[in-house]
């Protein structure tokens, strides 16, 4: 993946991130998470995702689309599947970007609730859902993308 094909995702989620009225308004479920569509055109599509502590995507990837999200307030952790289990913790200001394919799994593991940005170009129109068995990662599923 180049830095060319992430950098339109991680110009909207710099646009949005700024946005203080817009994060002052959304208040975190208590349980799971909450999704707010901020953009949809023909390029990019922007979702702001609201975590309760202990929230989970599962371990899932993007269809075609090429990623990038940014955590906001709170932190996560992203469990990455590139052939093994790699981790990383993602804190306010940090950012990250993948190509279409990439299985991951985020999850809210600390106390607080937590704020992220997603983008996803072409639109989100597909996600895969795996079953993580510790060595291996196995298809159980398949879901359009948000209307």
């Amino acid at each position: 993946m180049t830095a060319l094909a992430t950098q339109p995702l991680l110009d909207a989620l710099r646009t949005h991130a700024d946005d203080e009225e817009l994060i002052a308004r959304v208040r975190p479920p208590e349980t799971g998470r909450e999704f707010h569509l901020l953009r949809r055109d023909a390029d990019v599509e922007v979702w702001l995702i609201a975590w309760a502590p202990g929230a989970s995507t599962g371990f899932h990837d993007h269809g075609t689309a090429t990623t990038a999200f940014t955590v906001l307030t709170g932190s996560l952790v992203e469990h990455n599947w590139l052939g093994g289990l790699q981790l990383a913790d993602i804190g306010p200001g940090d950012a990250r970007a993948h190509a279409p394919g990439h299985v991951h799994d985020v999850r809210n593991v600390g106390s607080l609730p937590a704020l992220s940005l997603h983008a996803y170009a072409p639109r989100l129109d597909a996600m895969h859902h795996y079953h993580f068995r510790g060595d291996r990662i196995s298809l159980i599923g398949a879901e359009p993308g948000r209307p």
